[in-house]
């Protein structure tokens, strides 16, 4: 109702819940996706997280014996550690996504690991991962790949990095009236 039109969730049962509730605007799944959920998220017309071949295959053979084509994110580690692709190896996924009979590729995205400090070393770090994010969207598009959605920001990138809101941002504790980390309504009111 206030203008949001895509929405993010940690797990498969949060979207099936928005689901449930008449939401219709389309769910990316943040959280690895469990081969068990794939009907799920297929049903559900969920948005999947995908970043390695297994998974990409595993989800296209569910997809294409349903006779779905669903639309997924790729997720690129650029350096928080947790989950994604090497940089390196985020065109040729993108490409075994778009070559995939029940797939195709609706974004790119990445997550900051301390873009919520003012530490200058963690600010720098952040700026790598933006830097280390727009390499590997130039490799998807050298390869005649559309990437998609590209997105970065958390509520801190928000704030802090405007480079980093690409086609969409994803605000988090902002819409609980909450800063990030160390960014205080002080801080912006001097600095940004």
């Amino acid at each position: 109702e206030c203008g949001a039109d895509y929405l993010a969730v940690a797990a498969v049962s949060e979207g099936v819940e928005l689901r449930k509730s008449g939401i219709t605007v389309p769910i990316l799944v943040l959280s690895l996706p469990q081969p068990s959920e794939f009907t799920e998220i297929i049903e559900q017309n969920l948005t999947p997280a995908l970043f390695d071949s297994e998974l990409i295959k595993m989800l296209n053979m569910t997809a294409t014996a349903m006779g779905r084509k669903i639309p997924v994110h790729l997720k690129i580690d650029t350096g928080m550690g947790r989950i994604g692709c090497r940089v390196e190896d985020s065109a040729e996924l993108a490409k075994l996504i778009v070559n995939s009979q029940g797939l195709t590729l609706d974004g790119v995205f990445t997550h900051f690991a301390v873009s919520d400090s003012l530490v200058p070393e963690d600010i720098e770090y952040t700026s790598r991962q933006i830097a280390l994010f727009k390499k590997a969207i130039e490799e998807i598009k050298v390869l005649g790949i559309d990437p998609g959605i590209c997105h970065a920001a958390n509520s801190a990138g928000i704030f802090m990095y405007p480079e980093a809101h690409f086609d969409m941002v994803r605000p988090g504790i902002i819409t609980y009236g909450y800063y990030p980390g160390d960014i205080t309504e002080e801080y912006l009111a001097k600095h940004v």
